[in-house]
């Protein structure tokens, strides 16, 4: 068993998921790869498990971030000292997680955060979400004084404190795991690291952005970033 977990969340990603399998095992990096299956009623389940991955297929579509959670708690049980999260649309590059390993390797970081607005790649978001991200950069750093560009990028490293905190029930959103986390954390004392990555355009599938789900992310993300702040305050106070 290798001590780097890659945790791949899907739902309904048949289209892609072969492809995404190709590419992660043509660079033979030092990981173990886990599918996390969130209700998917395609072949995504039966690909990846012919592809010869470790699958998790969850009865139901419970959202992304509990996909992710199922994936904690499963590197959790099994002792990995590290997670990569990866998602299966194909919008991430397998060739950086390279330096996200190097990066993990070499300096003294909790999340390492693969950006796609440092210079790597042409990536362009919708204005809906370019809006959200520009707010939440701002939010970001008037609420940590840390300066994070890429708030909604799902390509991250976890050291185990990480993911062994995420893993526990109340501590990880089921839907939209971004900004809010990555506020709390900070505020927690854990360190982030941004890096250039190559974030692609989806050819297939769905976007979980798209339609009105722009709006409602925006929305539950400002509730959720407040709520955090509070609690940070009064944790914080209740110390004094």
């Amino acid at each position: 068993m290798e001590k780097n977990l890659l945790i791949i969340p899907a739902l309904n990603e048949e289209k892609s998921i072969e492809q995404v399998i190709v590419e992660l095992k043509k660079f033979n990096y030092p990981i173990d790869i886990l599918l996390v299956s969130d209700g998917s009623t395609d072949r995504t389940v039966k690909k990846a498990k012919e592809a010869g991955l470790e699958v998790i297929a969850l009865p139901y579509n419970l959202g992304y971030g509990a996909a992710l959670q199922t994936g904690f708690k499963y590197a959790c049980a099994r002792g990995y000292e590290r997670v990569i999260q990866f998602d299966a649309d194909g919008q991430h590059d397998p060739s950086d997680i390279s330096q996200l390993l190097d990066i993990m390797d070499g300096e003294n970081v909790d999340i390492v955060v693969g950006s796609r607005f440092l210079g790597k790649g042409d990536f362009r978001t919708g204005f809906m979400k370019r809006t959200a991200i520009i707010l939440f950069r701002w939010i970001i750093f008037m609420a940590t004084k840390v300066r994070i560009t890429d708030p909604s990028s799902g390509l991250q490293g976890l050291r185990r404190e990480v993911f062994k905190y995420y893993a526990m029930m109340g501590n990880f959103p089921y839907d939209y795991p971004d900004a809010d986390i990555l506020i709390g954390m900070i505020l927690r004392g854990f360190k982030v690291k941004e890096f250039p990555a190559n974030i692609r355009v989806r050819s297939q599938g769905v976007s979980m952005h798209s339609g009105l789900r722009p709006a409602y992310y925006i929305f539950k993300m400002l509730i959720s970033i407040l709520v955090i702040i509070i609690r940070s305050k009064s944790t914080m106070e209740a110390k004094q």
